[in-house]
């Protein structure tokens, strides 16, 4: 759990002071050092995402006492299973970038040519940037830090570029506090030289130019080295996975650390059984017998005459059905808290498709809250994208650009089409029902426009021609069948 000073602060008035006043050195090291806490906070999240040994709780744990030469430390990795569930649920099928070709979106283009050219430059910028993958690790950090940075550049050719940056490194200000539209931004960076000597730089992004810092950590200087920014808006954006800029594990970081110790503990238990305590009762041992009954698995003794000797093990009575009880508790509360689906569970695999997307309810709230901030963030981008393209004479209106996010669930389309035939057969419009019955459709308007096009496109019949229905074939206007 995260404490207090470990949120995303509020860089409203060093936003408002940068407008007044313009950035400072001194102010950028103040805003790097307030972003600490946070910055620290989600370089841990990551680093147990990552399985690091230094990140994950339960591979710091040691024996409980001083004598335990037993101290199993097994890391049950909920807390990847819930981060990757979602990042492959919502990002595994690419969100689908295109240009309206509408006659209002023609309109506010320039024409016909000109929506051309805006699809052309849009879809050129999604393939060049191989944007499903900037998409994917957005939605990793996001999902696993709480934020993830969003950077456009130039390349040495001029080209639009995207990139991920991690949120570690990575500061927006707004005086409104919606880091999808940042008023400035800081990408800071730890380094070393070749001599292992540890430096710091910095970026420091407005809506005009790009300034370079670099020294000591809280004693950065400006180089002097600016650039022109052709986006002539902030090119460093946020996409936040929640409003709380929240990870999706963070919630149940306690049940999974609570799970690892009592696995460990029961996996203590049972390498303890199998080194149990050897118990002698009434036997003559020399020295070296025992580890010679050790090595060799038989054991020779002798006793007193008269007096029955024993040798057997000192165990535990357990059944250890309280600790599964506890660990199944516990499993159900981490599935349950985080709003993931336990595949585990064995209705999964004989569930329809209405019931399979009953227990993704709490997955798909999830993602609907971070599609939503994928949408405003994508519309700051096509904006800055349509400054940098204006400056090469290509007109494109930012809310002309379609975003299709497709969840990647298993459709049942037979069950789908039959539900489909019976809504109308019944009499709901066409409309209504492909809305309603499947679920591969984002835009009804579409298929019903396609499917008027793939009527108008069939050309009449002529007399003498010949049509095929159910088998049988027939000359159009001759009433006699076609041998």
């Amino acid at each position: 759990m995260r404490k207090r000073e470990e949120l995303y602060p509020d860089y409203g008035a060093e936003a408002a002071k940068i407008k007044q006043d313009g950035i400072s050195e001194e102010l950028l090291n103040s805003m790097i050092d307030k972003h600490k806490h946070c910055r620290n906070c989600m370089k841990k999240l990551y680093e147990r995402y990552e399985v690091l040994q230094e990140a994950v709780p339960i591979f710091q744990r040691k024996p409980r006492f001083e004598e335990d030469t037993i101290n199993n430390r097994v890391n049950n990795d909920f807390f990847g299973e819930i981060c990757d569930f979602k990042i492959g649920y919502f990002a595994g099928k690419p969100i689908s970038y295109s240009y309206n070709r509408s006659e209002d979106s023609k309109a506010d283009t320039g024409g016909e040519e000109a929506v051309g050219r805006a699809n052309k430059v849009l879809a050129d910028f999604v393939y060049l940037n191989s944007f499903p993958d900037v998409d994917m690790e957005v939605t990793k950090f996001a999902t696993v830090c709480g934020y993830s940075g969003r950077l456009l550049y130039h390349d040495p050719e001029g080209r639009e570029r995207a990139m991920p940056t991690p949120p570690w490194e990575t500061i927006l200000l707004s005086e409104m506090g919606d880091i999808t539209e940042p008023d400035f931004a800081v990408r800071y960076c730890q380094h070393k030289d070749l001599d292992n000597v540890e430096y710091w730089t910095a970026e420091f992004y407005d809506g005009e130019t790009i300034r370079f810092y670099r020294g000591d950590y809280g004693a950065l200087k400006d180089t002097g080295e600016t650039k022109e920014n052709l986006y002539e808006l902030c090119p460093l954006q946020g996409v936040p996975n929640n409003l709380e800029m929240l990870g999706d594990a963070e919630k149940v970081l306690g049940e999974i650390d609570d799970y690892d110790r009592v696995f460990s503990d029961e996996s203590n238990e049972i390498e303890s059984f199998a080194n149990a305590y050897m118990e002698y009762k009434n036997v003559q041992m020399e020295d070296g017998d025992i580890d010679k009954a050790q090595s060799s698995g038989s054991i020779q003794y002798s006793t007193d005459p008269g007096v029955d000797g024993h040798v057997g093990f000192i165990t535990k009575d357990t059944s250890g059905t309280q600790t599964q009880q506890h660990l199944d508790r516990l499993e159900d509360n981490i599935y349950r808290f985080s709003k993931t689906p336990n595949l585990n569970d064995e209705s999964f695999g004989t569930a329809s498709g209405v019931a399979l997307k009953f227990r993704l309810t709490g997955l798909e709230s999830k993602c609907g809250m971070f599609q939503s901030k994928m949408q405003k963030a994508g519309i700051y981008l096509f904006r800055a994208l349509a400054k940098a393209w204006g400056k090469k004479g290509i007109r494109f209106d930012p809310l002309e650009v379609d975003m299709k996010f497709s969840r990647n669930f298993p459709l049942d389309l037979v069950s789908e089409a039959q539900a489909a035939q019976t809504m109308i057969a019944a009499g709901l419009p066409k409309r209504v029902v492909y809305g309603l019955a499947f679920s591969g459709i984002d835009d009804v308007d579409e298929v019903l426009q396609e499917i008027e096009n793939e009527k108008e496109d069939i050309p009449p019949l002529e007399e003498g021609q010949v049509t095929v229905n159910a088998g049988t074939s027939k000359a159009a206007g001759t009433g006699q069948a076609d041998q």
